[in-house]
């Protein structure tokens, strides 16, 4: 193959895709169309479809579809919010992820090494895991604190169930209070505990 990626046959041939396999063992022969063997490397494989089904889902949904999209759902108008949502779903987003599934399986690489195929979208690869690593640093902050209100909610008493001295207007959360001492607006001290 020449610097311009083009083979002895006169086929263009991008590198990217065709690279040769760093141990020899893993190479198996097999026929080609001529009836020539061909050695390829052994690539490997989901054991049944489940378990590609499982990770494709594992992949999709993650705490953002738990935590932020009913909030997000409920603020643009609850189930009419739905609709333009779904359309966007199918027309866009699946076609993209059914896309990059394609190309990863085609490629057997990186987000980085898919785009490869086409000069101009070599960036993409890039802006992908941009993001991933955009999104990791404070979805681990969240996850930080789910994993420490979890632990907290092992106590016997919890700390958002109780009045700060600093509270004013503050009801206990989970308990019955006489409203009637409190001068102005009650608020509950879960409400209290939770905002900055």
């Amino acid at each position: 193959m020449d610097s311009n990626g083009i083979n002895e046959k006169g086929d263009r041939v991008n590198a990217g895709f065709d690279p040769s396999p760093e141990n020899v063992n893993d190479l198996k022969a097999i026929d080609n169309e001529d009836g020539k063997k061909r050695n390829v490397a052994e690539r490997p494989t989901w054991d049944n479809q489940i378990e590609f089904l499982m990770s494709c889902i594992a992949t999709s949904v993650g705490l953002g579809n738990v935590w932020r999209f009913p909030f997000v759902a409920y603020q643009n108008g609850g189930g009419a919010f739905l609709i333009p949502y779904i359309i966007v779903l199918l027309v866009i987003g699946k076609p993209m992820y059914f896309l990059e599934t394609v190309l990863g399986q085609f490629s057997s690489g990186n987000c980085v090494k898919i785009w490869a195929l086409s000069p101009a979208m070599t960036g993409t690869g890039y802006a992908q895991t941009l993001g991933a690593v955009y999104v990791l640093s404070y979805y681990v902050s969240i996850i930080a604190l789910c994993l420490y209100y979890f632990g907290v909610s092992f106590n016997a008493t919890l700390p958002w169930t109780q009045c700060l001295p600093e509270w004013r207007n503050c009801v206990p959360s989970g308990q019955s209070a006489n409203l009637t001492e409190i001068q102005g607006e009650a608020v509950s001290s879960a409400q209290l505990y939770f905002t900055p």
